[in-house]
Formats: C-alpha cells, structure tokens, sequence
C-alpha cells in the first residue's frame, strides 16, 4: 500500500506514536491484534524512534512498563487489542495500580459506528463498548476516546494524571476506526500540559509541630514507604535520621531506600518483618511515618503491639495522598507532602528545638544487638550442606554487586527476600507488594533491565511463579536482554503449604504439591526448558555448586537461567515469625 502523506492530517495512532516520542518514552510493549492494527501501523512507521517489546502475553506487557518505572522513574506505554488481549493485561494494571506505579495503557476499542451491535470481542450486555468497565478499579483514571480530534488532549491529560501526585496506571480506550481515520489538521499543541515542578510542600505549622515532637522524644522511629523511593527521598531520609540518630525502618515498599548495612537500619516491620524492626516500631514512643499507607501487612493485621502500639505511641504521619492519612491509625499530626520535601523541611525545622538525641545512647544501641538476634534466628536455621532457600540468598547477596538490582514476586522468595537480603541503595528492590501478584518477577526483570543496562539484574522466582511467566524467555532472548533468573525449585506453591499446616493443623496441607496420581514429586527440568529457549542455562543440586553457577550466568552476557533444587522440609523452608498474619481457621478444626 502507498503511504499518502498530501495532508498534514494525522490519524489517532500516529498522534498516539508522536506523543509518545514527544515524552520521551523509549519502548512500547504490547501484542499487535486486529483491535489495535492502526495503532501499530503507525508506531511501524516510527520504530527509529520507538521501539516496540514483543511480549508472549499482555499481563508481561503491563509488568515490564511497570518495573521500568519503579527503576527509572519514567512511564513506559502499553499497547493492546480489544477484548481478551485487554483483559489479560488486568492483572499488571491492578499490580501497578496497588503499588502506585505510572503505567500508560492503551487498548483498541469498538468502531464508534459499531458500539452495541456485540462486534467480535465487544462487552455490551450491559453497556455498549463496556471494556473500560473492567479496568476502572485498577487504574487511576481511564478514558474513552469518541472523536480523532480528542486524542492530542487525552494523550495529555493521560501523562499528567498517571505522573502527577500519587502515580498510578492510566487507560485510554481507542475505537478502531479512529486508530486509523485523520482527524482534525491542526492538533492541540505540543507544548508543555502538567506541572513543571511536582513537589508539594508540608504545611510549616505542621512540620514545626513534628519536630518539636521528635525532639523531645526518648524511642522514636522513622517508618519509611515506598512514597520515600517515589519521590527520590533516599538523601533527606539519611541526612534526618544521622542529624537525629533516630533509627529507621522500612515497609515492604520502602525496602532499599535507606542502606541495609547503615547503623541506623532497623530493618523491616509488620506480618513478614524482622524482629528487630517489629521490636522498634511496637516500643516507640514517637513514629515519623512517611510514604506509608499502614497496609495489612505493614501492621501485623492490626494487631496492636505485634508491630505498633497506636494509640500510645505518637504517630506523626506524612503522605501525598491525603486519604491514607489517619484511615488506619489515629494521628498526633497529620501532613499532606511529598516525602523528600517534609523530609527536608522537618530537618531545617530541628535547629529550631533542642533535642534529646544525646541522650539515647542505650536506646540506639539495642539495634546492633536486635540486629544480631534477627542473623542468629535466620542462621540457626542452617544446615552445613542443605541447600535451602535462605541460604540460596545469602549466597546470591555475596555474589552481586551493592548496585545490582533483584525482583521476586509473591510466596517465600518474596518473604525471605524481604527479611534476609540486604539492600543498599534506592529502586534496587521490585516486587508485586500489595497486590502480591505471581508471575510478575520474569517480566519485571526486563523491564527493570531496559531501564539500568548498567547494572546486574536477577529475578527471583519459585517454581510456581516462574512458570506462570515462563513464555517471556522467549522475548529476553529475542531481545538479548541479559537478565539472570535464579529459579528455588521446590515443586510447589510452598509457603502455603506451610502456612496451611500452621493455621490449621499439622497435615491439613492441600492441593500445594505438585505431584502425580500416584503421589510422586513432578516437576520440569527448567535448566532444560530454558536451553531450549536459548538461554544459558544449568541446573544446581548443592549448595557448594550454586556461587560459580550464579557467577557463570552474569558473566554470560545474555538471558541466564540457574535453577536450584531447594530443601523442601519444614525444618528449611519456613521462616521466623515476628509479625502477625491474620489467617482464620475453619471453625470445624477449632470447636
């Protein structure tokens, strides 16, 4: 077909592909189907500019943009079909959309001429062209596009909403016929439509408030969320808690955002935190809580004393969005603010009050010790030649860099990541945390890989998880994405196992194992599967084997598999309780 190009009128699709060069946006990761043809004719015509991700499934897609954005900062864009190819990328949204992570999703709709007439992979039982239906919880704002004319301003509108205060994923429904008809010759302007600066400031009386607080407190804590990480608070974080020598704790979202190896690192609070940041934050007297939404899992399910003590502890609580504020906990004072912004303005506050810092010399010292019962909890549980899942991590930890950048999804490579592997510096830690979404941990490592080439990459995974991606190994070699992928076999989906025989009863588990008829163990050889996607693979049965295969597979240049065949006995796969997880047994197992 001849390319016409005797107007200067653009269709949709091709606005779409010029705004997102014009952001600067380097990927589009998406399937092409007969829903989204305009769209990626367009994006054909300017792939110098804008390369297009190939993924096997649309749930990667909406993954990859995803953990690009929790590395770089900056939304990359998603583009797919009508129908199921859409709805499969509900699960990245909803992943995104918990952790407030800025996703820009594209979706081919119904032809506006055809809306309600139940064209090929239209819902309309209920509303004609109803697809933006079953993403509008799990994103933060969707948009239906009726008239080419609409597509500069939505594209816009788009970008601000999905980068602005709290991120989160965005959605643009694009009928078909005006992903490929020209619209309007003179599209609205390219210049510049959102904020130019993004930080918002803490009220003063507020902040003076807090620090008066702080300075006359004998325990207190500074809790750190993933707001800290989201609005680059890493230096005002440190810079405070050293001016103080307050120690510093991390939520599930928060971990990497304050150095694991600082004196000051109280490590991790809540159902999967560490007993030692569970001992700070239930014995504080004062909690700067900043970037935090006192999620379930943050707070031992709520049990009071298990991670907090509020009331009776202060809580002085910081966050963008005004609505976490004072829904889980009842506050002393309560800031709107940017977590770097009322980081800094807290700091410059403290010169105003004479604090007591100096005399907490005994309480600053119950970290080392706190910190040493946590390592002596986690290496009593080691055993000289098994290789277990906790040892695994510490010699991954020993063999990557401080820089290298690690992701695991849900289940005990999540869990234990989280309490035993240290992390040191910001957006070096990705995980699906509170959505806690399995299958996330192959495609977020290319994602946080396209984003840092610089640096080393390893994802995470049991088995469960990794096979509910595994088709993405088919795109890192494509693509010569070298990621590395340290797969803990232990066929099953066993930290519920555990947790079934813990709540309710030894031999309660069910449906975990992967076993045939007959009862016995199954599982693929993924140092084989992976061969024959091409990548460099071998499989590890000791643990004296596993240091050099880690080793051999960053070193290999391209996508790495190492699978290791975990201990699957309780003795070596559960972990040290210090939180709370609220978990009901059936009524019939306890009257």
């Amino acid at each position: 077909m001849t390319v016409n190009r005797e107007t200067n009128q653009r269709t949709a699709g091709e606005v779409i592909a010029d705004h997102l060069i014009e952001e600067g946006v380097p990927y589009v990761c998406g399937i092409p189907g007969h829903g989204d043809m305009g769209i990626f004719d367009a994006l054909k015509e300017r792939e110098s500019k804008l390369r297009t991700i190939q993924v096997r499934h649309e749930q990667s897609a909406g993954h990859i943009a995803d953990a690009y954005y929790r590395v770089s900062g900056k939304p990359l864009a998603t583009v797919t079909s009508i129908g199921p190819g859409s709805v499969n990328l509900a699960m990245a949204l909803a992943t995104a959309y918990v952790d407030s992570q800025a996703v820009i999703s594209i979706t081919g709709g119904v032809q506006t001429y055809m809306e309600g007439t139940g064209v090929l992979q239209e819902i309309e039982r209920q509303r004609d062209a109803d697809f933006p239906s079953v993403l509008r919880p799990v994103t933060k704002r969707s948009f239906s596009v009726h008239r080419s004319d609409q597509m500069q301003r939505v594209m816009h509108r788009a970008f601000n909403v999905a980068l602005s205060g709290r991120p989160g994923p965005v959605h643009i429904d694009v009928p078909i016929d005006l992903q490929s008809h020209w619209g309007d010759p003179a599209p609205m302007d390219a210049g510049v439509h959102r904020a130019t600066h993004k930080t918002i400031q803490p009220d003063p009386d507020a902040i003076d408030q807090i620090a008066a607080i702080l300075a006359s407190s004998k325990r207190p804590v500074i809790l750190a969320g993933g707001g800290c990480i989201q609005s680059g608070a890493a230096e005002a974080l440190l810079k405070l808690a050293m001016q103080l020598q307050i120690p510093v704790v991390t939520t599930m979202m928060g971990k990497s955002v304050f150095p694991e190896d600082h004196p000051l690192s109280a490590e991790h609070t809540g159902s999967n935190g560490t007993i030692c940041g569970n001992h700070f934050t239930s014995t504080a007297d004062v909690l700067l809580a900043v970037g935090t939404r006192f999620a379930e899992q943050t707070s031992s399910s709520y049990v009071d004393g298990m991670s907090f003590r509020i009331p009776g502890c202060q809580l002085l609580h910081v966050d963008i969005d005004e609505r976490e504020i004072g829904k889980n906990y009842p506050v002393t004072v309560g800031v709107v603010g940017d977590a770097r912004s009322s980081l800094e303005a807290i700091s410059a506050a403290m010169g105003d009050h004479k604090s007591t810092s100096s005399e907490r010399e005994s309480y600053l010292a119950e970290i080392a010790e706190w910190r040493e019962r946590w390592l002596s909890a986690i290496q009593s549980r080691w055993s000289p030649d098994v290789l277990s899942m906790s040892r695994a991590l510490a010699v991954l930890r020993d063999v990557l860099p401080r820089e290298a950048i690690v992701i695991a999804s849900a289940g005990y490579p999540q869990i234990k990541m989280f309490q035993e592997f240290q992390t040191y510096e910001p957006r070096t830690w990705l995980t699906s945390g509170g959505y806690s979404t399995m299958g996330f941990t192959v495609p977020a490592a290319l994602g946080a890989k396209l984003a840092r080439p610089d640096v080393p990459v390893v994802g995470v995974a049991g088995d469960g998880d990794f096979l509910m991606t595994i088709q993405e190994l088919a795109l890192a070699v494509q693509e010569n994405i070298p990621v590395v992928y340290l797969v803990l076999n232990n066929s099953g989906w066993v930290s519920i196992r555990d947790f079934q025989n813990g709540m309710f009863g030894e031999g309660r588990e069910f449906g975990v194992d992967f076993r045939t008829r007959d009862g016995e163990l199954v599982t693929p050889d993924f140092a084989l599967v992976a061969k024959g996607f091409g990548c460099h693979s071998e499989k590890v049965l000791t643990l004296d084997e596993l240091a050099p295969a880690i080793e051999r597979a960053l070193a290999s240049g391209g996508p790495a598999v190492v699978e290791a065949i975990i201990d699957r006995t309780y003795e070596f796969t559960g972990g040290v309780d210090s939180g709370h997880w609220d978990l009901p047994a059936p009524d019939y197992l306890i009257h």
